[in-house]
């Protein structure tokens, strides 16, 4: 996610992106989804994180299209 974006002119900082991300992964089959990102995220309205689901929501649908050239890393070999 493009950082540089913003939504609802609100501006996302790494840190706050992170813990968007994480509360996401943690919760995302809890019916209060947005509640709990609000908790994590002070500062940020519903609205806010409304807009925000909705932009990564619009990138990764772009990604998935094919629009988004994916790098192309070397597999990583197992240390054991």
């Amino acid at each position: 996610m493009n950082t540089d974006r913003t939504c609802n002119n609100s501006f996302w900082t790494k840190e706050e992106n992170k813990i968007f991300e994480n509360t996401l992964a943690i919760n995302k089959d809890n019916n209060n989804l947005l509640e709990e990102m609000a908790k994590t995220l002070p500062g940020k309205s519903t609205d806010d994180i409304k807009d925000h689901c909705n932009v990564l929501i619009e990138d990764l649908n772009i990604i998935e299209s094919g629009y988004v050239t994916l790098s192309n890393y070397p597999e990583m070999q197992n240390q054991n």
